[in-house]
């Protein structure tokens, strides 16, 4: 139980870690002929200077030393208490006076805006540009466009707008690339939508949030839900930071609950609290954190968007919050919903748009849509911009095989036969990486990124080097096409039973056998 409670506990805090990935920087040995503005996703740390000068780290989230043990403390009586009586309201406020004093560090007030001072450490001015061009090449991440990624995309779209700018003034270029990851898919499509594209030739759109982040769609709509059989493939993909034998048998012990329904009846058991709690709770803990975030919105699904709306403001007077609901609707309304015909019409003007999906890992199994197919964060069709997937560990059957040969779409089935491009909104500049995480962005996918942005309609068939699958391997880190021989890379989740039985046994021993040594 104290396990049950301790994972409640760091749900949220857990989430932030999956959501906000900080950006990485990498070499890369290719270049492109144009300056290309890699536009990060969210993670830039956020400070904050009091009236001394002193310096507070807001984000990522700091932790006192023995926070967690005294909150516990307080927080575990008051829990079983609720959960004998099933009066759930003392443990609402005694999460939320938990939660809060560490996640609404960084909240924004209630117009969606910074008031308090709070700011990331990034800046530019022509002179610290300067012309990147490194033998004759623009580098893919020569120019890292950084963000306060809290605010509505439409409001970093003018800072964007000015730094677009100020590159092609110290290149001299008539033109630049964007390249959005993540978050920075939609701070991208904000901008094409507000600027039309006017300094662009070519957008790439990278592991894009732009149709939704599942876990940040879920929690705003306080839709949480322990998925089993996600869970019992999660262990497996996750780093448990212990010793090889502690990790095999924490995996060894989820997958037997797994096999003997034990994890059902948890996930019953949290999903009937959650009915009875979750408008006492998420609303509260969520408007004075991440859903003070215009650009946290952008990450809600088109779908979820309504329900999201009704948890959030719940029990609140929405005038106090007209100006931040005003900055989510203008995102919804003139970015999201109008995306499809914008593209289009931009691209009648010449520019050229094309998008790199992740796919191949288990997502936080804490929704019931954890078990669609994603890169841990995005799920292939929110990223794919509608493709068409299998489950996780599922693949096409072989009517809809026969079917897509009669349409003539086959070509666009996955040699793992997981995925659909036919169905994509750009189905022939639509690359899919297996076995790549969303948080991880390898030097390798350089080259597919310059290989688009210099060849005037680069589609999937335009090189045997990069066609429309291909898989990472984490070993080398590199990408190759997709094959029979190394597209299977799921056998971490084939464990049997007995599999599991042997090696519970074999490392409950090993760490009894250690700590009678210590």
């Amino acid at each position: 139980m104290k396990k049950f409670i301790a994972f409640m506990l760091s749900l949220i805090i857990f989430l932030t870690g999956v959501l906000c990935v900080a950006p990485v920087s990498f070499a890369t040995a290719d270049g492109a002929d144009i300056p290309v503005i890699h536009v990060i996703g969210s993670g830039e740390e956020i400070y904050r200077k009091d009236e001394n000068g002193n310096v507070e780290q807001l984000f990522p989230f700091q932790v006192p030393d023995g926070y967690i043990e005294e909150k516990a403390e307080i927080f575990l009586p008051v829990f079983a208490e609720a959960f004998f009586t099933q009066q759930w309201d003392e443990f609402c406020d005694v999460l939320y006076e938990c939660v809060i004093p560490i996640l609404g560090k960084p909240a924004l007030n209630k117009s969606g805006e910074v008031d308090d001072g709070s700011y990331i450490e990034w800046g530019w001015s022509r002179e610290t540009l300067g012309d990147r061009k490194v033998n004759g090449k623009y580098g893919v991440t020569g120019y890292m466009f950084e963000y306060d990624w809290r605010l509505s995309p439409l409001t970093v779209a003018d800072t964007l707008h000015a730094y677009i700018e100020d590159v092609m003034y110290v290149t001299g270029a008539e033109k630049v690339a964007l390249y959005g990851r993540c978050l920075g898919s939609n701070i991208v499509a904000a901008y094409m939508q507000k600027y039309d594209g006017e300094h662009v030739s070519e957008v790439i759109h990278y592991a894009s949030a732009f149709y939704g982040a599942t876990q940040c769609s879920k929690l705003f709509t306080g839709e949480l839900f322990l998925h089993p059989d996600g869970i019992s493939r999660y262990v497996y993909d996750i780093d448990l930071g212990t010793d090889l034998y502690v990790t095999e048998f924490i995996q060894a012990f989820v997958t037997l609950m797994n096999k003997t329904y034990g994890l059902d009846i948890v996930s019953w058991a949290v999903e009937n609290v959650m009915k009875d709690i979750y408008l006492d709770i998420f609303p509260r803990l969520l408007i004075e954190s991440y859903a003070s975030f215009p650009g946290y919105w952008s990450m809600v699904s088109i779908d979820d968007f309504d329900k999201a709306m009704e948890t959030i403001f719940y029990g609140s007077d929405r005038a106090e919050y007209a100006g931040l609901i005003e900055k989510i609707e203008e995102y919804r309304n003139t970015v999201q919903l109008t995306f499809e015909d914008t593209v289009k019409a931009q691209e009648q003007k010449g520019i050229e748009f094309s998008n790199i999906v992740k796919y191949g890992m288990q997502s936080v199994p804490i929704t019931k849509n954890s078990d669609d197919l994603s890169d841990a964060t995005v799920t292939v069709k929110e990223s794919g911009f509608g493709a068409t997937a299998a489950l996780t560990a599922e693949t096409f059957s072989d009517e809809y095989v026969v079917k897509a040969v009669e349409n003539r779409t086959a070509k666009y089935i996955s040699p793992d036969r997981q995925i659909d491009a036919s169905t994509c909104m750009l189905p022939d500049t639509t690359w899919f990486i297996k076995n790549l995480y969303h948080k991880d962005f390898p030097a390798c996918v350089n080259g597919l990124v310059s290989d688009i942005v210099n060849n005037k309609g680069f589609t999937v068939d335009s090189s045997a080097e990069y066609p429309q699958y291909l898989v990472y391997d984490k070993e080398t880190r590199t990408i190759s096409p997709m094959t029979s021989e190394n597209m299977n890379t799921t056998e971490r989740w084939a464990v049997s039973y007995f599999d599991a039985l042997y090696k519970f046994f074999k490392n409950l021993f090993l760490i009894i056998k250690n700590k009678l040594a210590v």
